[in-house]
């Protein structure tokens, strides 16, 4: 891998520790069960993307989560925009999709489990 991958790895760890938080978060905050939020879902590019975005997380707004929480993902998904064609407002490109499950490998290893597409996510 190439040190901009190395780059994104690292970016992908802080973005991954966080997702959890913000998952917990949303779900106190607007009082759901565990199960309504799919945690196999939490570091779906879809998913990050939305929070990048739109500041969404599972549909429901973050923008009042702790900074500490949606940064890492922010950043991530910028990191991992930088250089696409796709612009900031734009759905994440086929390509962007490709990297994001290139960079999971990458940090998780062979023996992850398969991806689950989020919605939207060009399988």
């Amino acid at each position: 891998m190439t040190s901009p991958d190395m780059q994104l790895g690292a970016l992908y760890l802080a973005a991954r520790s966080t997702t959890q938080t913000l998952r917990s978060w949303v779900i106190k905050t607007y009082m759901l069960r565990d199960s309504q939020l799919d945690a196999a879902m939490a570091t779906a590019l879809g998913q990050l993307d939305q929070v990048y975005r739109f500041a969404l997380y599972y549909g429901y707004d973050v923008s009042n989560a702790p900074e500490a929480l949606r940064q890492p993902i922010t950043a991530y998904v910028a990191a991992l925009r930088q250089g696409s064609s796709s612009l900031p407002g734009e759905r994440p490109s086929r390509h962007l999709f490709k990297v994001h499950r290139s960079i999971e490998a990458f940090v998780l290893g062979p023996d992850r489990p398969p991806h689950t597409p989020s919605e939207g996510d060009p399988s």
